[in-house]
Order: structure tokens, then sequence, then C-alpha cells
């Protein structure tokens, strides 16, 4: 893929193209007025609202526009794919670019009411699908008419085949109806049926790797618009604290500065490259006040969790009536930070009635809205012009970095790019909450569990985006905190989930699989401790609890059979959750030898409903599963006085290479509504090789992450 930055009018007038919109409901009058690909340095000239997802060039070549966010996901793959295969075109004239930030491109969302232009939830392909499916139908029928209308017969008289309409031995390419396909009013077609299906359901090359290996693709951190300043910022390092005065002299003196000035709590760094705003900004003399942060600690932290925790919270769910209970562990999580290797960015230019943004986001419309309110202009005059992402992971859905961006590019008349640096991300982030789960469970006379219970204390992820009145909502605390709890796949009779939300300065926020990262820990870990104490096999365990899920029951034999027999001297660990939609079970092989922990290899099931790219699938449990591994073997953030202490990757230690599990992935295809990937295969790691380590060592692990708690 090669993206460019073509106006929609330049497009037409060079190439004599087509450019189709569709009057899908809802999307009337809507369409974008400028065109905001991620290509930079092209003229815009006259824009021209008529383009909504398609676009097709004489020599057949079609360029489809994706409303979500490429961050290594692949949906600049999958959401094409669901255009080509309604429009059949070939795919190797298949072209993918950016869409700007504009109603038309906000997608259905997928676990709450309404729509959003946002890339998170693993909610893009259900999100977009049937919006998709619609747009490429309609575009379909409208080549085909144009073709029929051409020759004189009925559009039931015509086929298509990879960007052709035929009739009899008539055959003319897409490239060559543009124009005429282009002055019809759009047609409301039917999608294709099931058993039509071409191309969903293989695997074609992914459209996004190509720039990316050979160095053309766009990330925000490549963006430099002519005549660009570039800064960076100092932000206070205690949560709940406040600058109370910095010193600049030796920080003016490094050459390339242009400004040092004080905006909203943060000390700004202006210059004309980043380099020489960062070397400023390690001269600044700054004093912080920690307020609030005086004395917040990792202890003192554990201690409001644990009274949250002791004073009980709100019932959730429940079914039958727990009673008296003979088992009890509690398990722990840390804050966790997003990490990804690109670090926060963004580049705005603000000018008199317009503001123009470049940024790796994950949420163009709150982008968007926050900025028209900052700039004082209307959301219309805001131009979101979305890069590709260096990782998100959740972290680029908000739009602190995207603020300052345009908040300082406000005081000059030129664009302005602000980078952060790797030690302000770690220390200003949006982390997983830490927080504590109690669970207490009596077992029956045959050593199946009879009443279980969980009991949580954590922040509210969501606590950060909406207002408190429906932060507060038991629906939603439901979700962002004990999802994947509730309704319970385990067959259990009495059961209940409460929750205890604390209110803390330190801000959170979604993180990769959002509540399952910590969720499938505790529940899976500790239903491997009532296997224990029933003297049963957790495998056979969990097939009886689940005798009466049958979805569920198969994605974990899936699992159970994709591991294989158990080698020598190595130890076993199985964890199944649900979340996003999607179903995976995972079975994790490892030894402990000194204390020393090697996971050797995992297996994984995934149930998505259907898989699209069933390769793009396999990648991203394996990289989800990898990226869960890593948090429970090193990853965690320790606070003083409200402030993170770790401040790079020498002291936050991902997993390394060599570290990494041989790792077989199959997709179990259950034809049931299409479910999310992203995000779904990480939280069965974490359970599967704690569980494996008990089995190994008879050591049960609580508190991640697992550290050198194996060496003790």
């Amino acid at each position: 893929m090669k993206t460019v930055n073509l106006t929609r009018r330049g497009f037409v007038t060079a190439l004599g193209g087509l450019v189709l919109g569709f009057n899908l409901p809802g999307c009337a009058s809507l369409l974008p007025s400028i065109d905001g690909t991620i290509g930079l340095g092209a003229d815009p000239g006259e824009l021209v609202d008529i383009n909504a997802w398609i676009r097709i060039a004489p020599d057949n070549t079609v360029s489809l526009r994706m409303g979500a966010s490429e961050m290594g996901q692949g949906v600049f793959t999958s959401l094409p794919m669901i255009l080509a295969e309604e429009l059949d075109v070939d795919w190797q004239q298949v072209h993918a670019e950016s869409a700007p930030a504009a109603k038309v491109y906000r997608h259905a969302n997928t676990d709450y009411p309404g729509s959003s232009q946002l890339t998170g939830g693993s909610a893009s392909v259900r999100g977009y699908y049937e919006q998709l499916r619609r747009a490429g139908a309609s575009a379909r029928a409208m080549l085909v008419k144009a073709a029929a209308d051409q020759w004189g017969v009925s559009p039931g008289d015509c086929l298509t085949e990879a960007g052709h309409v035929l009739s009899g031995e008539d055959k003319l390419s897409y490239g060559q109806l543009a124009q005429a396909a282009s002055r019809l009013s759009p047609i409301d077609a039917e999608p294709k049926a099931l058993s039509e299906r071409k191309l969903l359901g293989t695997s074609p090359a992914r459209l996004d790797l190509p720039p990316k290996v050979d160095g053309s693709a766009t990330f925000g951190i490549d963006v430099q618009p002519e005549g660009c300043l570039n800064a960076t910022l100092v932000q206070c390092p205690h949560f709940g604290g406040s600058l109370v005065s910095f010193e600049d002299s030796a920080a003016r003196e490094v050459p390339g500065v242009l400004d040092v000035f004080e905006l909203d709590g943060a000390v700004i760094v202006v210059a004309d490259t980043f380099w020489h705003a960062k070397k400023a900004s390690t001269l600044l003399q700054i004093e912080w006040d920690a307020g609030q942060g005086a004395g917040l600690d990792d202890a003192r932290i554990g201690e409001i969790l644990q009274e949250a925790l002791d004073r009980g919270g709100k019932t959730l769910w429940k079914v039958g009536k727990v009673g008296e209970t003979d088992i009890e562990a509690i398990y722990e999580v840390p804050y966790l930070e997003h990490a990804p290797i690109e670090p926060l960015n963004a580049t705005a230019w603000v000018r008199p009635g317009r503001v123009d943004v470049w940024a790796p986001t994950q949420a163009q419309q709150t982008n968007q809205m926050a900025a028209s309110r900052i700039a004082g202009v209307s959301n219309d005059d805001v131009y979101i012009h979305t890069t590709f992402l260096g990782g998100g992971f959740g972290r680029k859905s908000f739009n602190d970095f995207v603020n300052w961006a345009v908040k300082v590019a406000m005081r000059f008349e030129q664009p302005v790019k602000v980078t952060w640096t790797r030690e302000e991300c770690f220390k200003r982030g949006q982390y997983r909450p830490r927080s504590l789960c109690r669970m207490r469970a009596k077992l029956g006379q045959d050593g199946y569990p009879t009443d279980l219970s969980f009991e949580m204390a954590s922040q509210n992820v969501a606590a950060e985006v909406v207002p408190p009145a429906l932060a507060n909502l038991k629906p939603l605390i439901g979700e962002v905190i004990a999802g994947g709890l509730l309704h319970n796949p385990y067959a259990i009779p009495n059961q209940r989930v409460d929750v205890a939300v604390v209110d803390l300065p330190i801000p959170v926020g979604w993180w990769r699989s959002v509540q399952g990262s910590n969720n499938a820990f505790y529940r899976e870990c500790f239903l491997d401790e009532l296997a224990n104490a029933a003297q049963v096999d957790p495998i056979a365990y969990r097939r009886k609890l689940l005798a009466d899920s049958p979805r569920e029951l198969a994605v974990f034999e899936a699992a159970v059979e994709a591991a294989g027999p158990l080698r020598q001297r190595q130890s076993r660990g199985v964890a199944l959750f649900e979340c996003f939609g999607s179903l995976c079970a995972q079975v994790a092989d490892v030894t402990v030898i000194d204390g020393e922990l090697i996971v050797h290899r995992v297996a994984a099931a995934m149930d998505c409903g259907t898989a699209l790219h069933p390769d793009g699938v396999k990648s991203q449990v394996m990289g989800a599963l990898t990226m869960g591994l890593s948090s429970m073997l090193r990853e965690g953030l320790s606070l003083s006085d409200g402030a993170v202490q770790q401040q790079n990757f020498h002291e936050y230690e991902l997993l390394k290479l060599a570290e990494a599990p041989q790792v077989t992935v199959v997709i179990v295809d259950s034809g049931e509504p299409l479910g999310g990937v992203g995000e779904p295969g990480l939280p069965p790691i974490l359970g599967a090789v704690c569980n494996a380590v008990a089995a190994a060592t008879g050591k049960r692990v609580r508190s991640l992450p697992l550290g050198k708690q194996l060496q003790a």
C-alpha cells in the first residue's frame, strides 16, 4: 500500500476516475469536507464532499478509505477485504488510506449504545462489518447498472469478476465504468450470501506491511510539515501535584531553542529540532509540590484497596444465594504502563478558523471535539490526519497528547510537533489500574463448587472519559471492572460479584483487554486452587463445569488437543476467558529450574465467530498472549509520593525475544456473531502460565508480576 494525499476533485480531474458516495442510513449530508489521508506535502486544491469509502481509477486501482486506525492489528487489510469482497475486485489492485474525522466514518458501538470513530475494544471489524458490506454492495450495483445502461441490457443479465462487469461477450473494467457510475444515485443492494464469498476467510497479503518494510509508511513520529517547530514538555511527576517554579536560563542557552514557557502547569520547550528541545528540557531546574500525591506510595495504595475491599462494594451480579464458604484467596495485579514503542506525539497547525492535527491516534472523533474546544473553532474546522501508530494498546485513545500539541501550536504561526520523551510517557500515563480480588468458594461433597464469590477493589477506568453519573452506573462498572466474571460459564449454582470503586489521583485507562488482563488471572487461578483442593485434574475439572456451555467447551477442548501430550519434566496450566465477543483458551507448558521459569509452548484456541482473515487472527492471538506474558513476568509500576518510579525500559523490562515461547493457534469457527480479535488473546495467558507454575513448584502465585517470587 502506498498512501497518497490526493484531493477528491484532483483525483477525478487528473485521472478521470470515479468517486463513490453512499447514502447510508444516518449518513446523509455528513461527508467530510477535506481529504484526511496520512500523506503530507501535497497541495490539497479544491475539496469536494462526494467520497465516503471507495475510489476507483481508470487503471482499475481501487482505493478504500478506512475509518479505523492501523496500529499493527491489521485493520488496513481486514476492513478493505470486506469492501473488496462485496465489490468483487482483484486484491492486487486494492489500496487503503486513512479517513478523516467525520460522522460518516463512525461505526456502530459493539458494547454500548450509539456510534463512534474510535479504534478500541476490538470493535473495528465488528463495528464496521455491516456498514462496509452495504457500501461495497451498493458500489458494485452502481457499476453493474452503468455497464447495463451502456449495453442496453438489464442489470440482472450482468456478472462481476475481479473488477470487471461481464454480459455475454461484453466486458468492461470498473475503471472504464467510473465516469458513468459516478453520475448514478446510490443503490441500496443486498450484500453477497456467505456461499458466494471468495476473499473473506482467506489470508491475502497485508496491505500495510510493504510500506512498513521499505520505510515509506508515515507514523506520527515521521510527520514534519514545512516550517514545523519541535517541542517537548515536562509535566508534574506527582499525581495530584503542581508546579511551584522553574529556572530556564541554562535551557535557553542550548542552540536551536526558541522558547521556554509554562502552560497549564507544565514547562514547554520549543526548538528547531526535537533533540535540541529534549536536551534543553534536561537542564531545567523545576520545583514541584507533591500535593495530593504526598505520601501516596505502594504501601498506602495497598491499604486503600484493602480497606475498600473490607468495607464491601456494590453487588453487580448474582445467581442463587452464596452461603458460607471455606476456601478463600486474595489476588492482586499492579499498575501497568502501555509502553508502545512509538512515544506519544502529535503535530498541530492552528490558523484562524482552521486547525490541522497529524497524530497516531485511536480516537479521531474525540480528538476533533477536544481540539475544537481548545482552539475555539467548530468541529468542522478541525481536520484530523491519522497516521500509522507504532503501537497503541489503548493509550492513544486518550486526547492528552493531541491536546498539548494544539495548546502549544496556538502560540505560533507555524505547525508545531510535540513529542513526549520516553520518561514523560512513563510518568504521565493512563495506566491499567492496580486492583485486588478476594475470592471465596465452598465445595460440595463431589469436590465441585456450590458457592463462589468475587469481591473486587479497583479504580474505574471509565471515570476518565465519561461523566461521573454515567461512570458509576452498575452496567458500566460491571463491564470495565468485573467484565468476564459476570455470567460465568462454569456451572456453579450460587455466584456473586461485588465491586468497590476506589478514588485515587492516579490516572487509569484502557489497557489491552482492559478488565480481562486481570480477571482471567483471578478466576482461572482460583479455579485451579479449587481443583487442587478437590484433588481433581484441572482439565477434567473444567470439562465437567463447562458441560452446559458447549461453545466454551469446544474452544477449551480445541486448545487442549492442539497442545498434544505433555513432555517429560514439564508442567502444564490451562485457562479460558471470554471478552469482546470472543472466546480464547490457552494451554501453557513450562519448566521451573532453580527458580527460573521457562515457558516452552503455548497452544491457543480462538473462537471469534468467523475469521475473516485467519492469518491475521492468529497473529493477533500470538501478539496479545506475548504482551500478556510480558506483563505477567516483570512489568509493574511502583509509586512514591504519587510519582511513578519506572522511567524507561531499563526499569520497566519487557519480554525478550529469546524468552518468547513457541505458539500454536487454532481457530474455532463457530459461525456465531463476529467477535473481537485484538484483545481476547491476552487474558488467558496469565492464568495458564501461573497455573503451570503451581503445578511445577506447588507455589501459588497470587500477586503479579512474578518477578523473583520463584527464587524466594
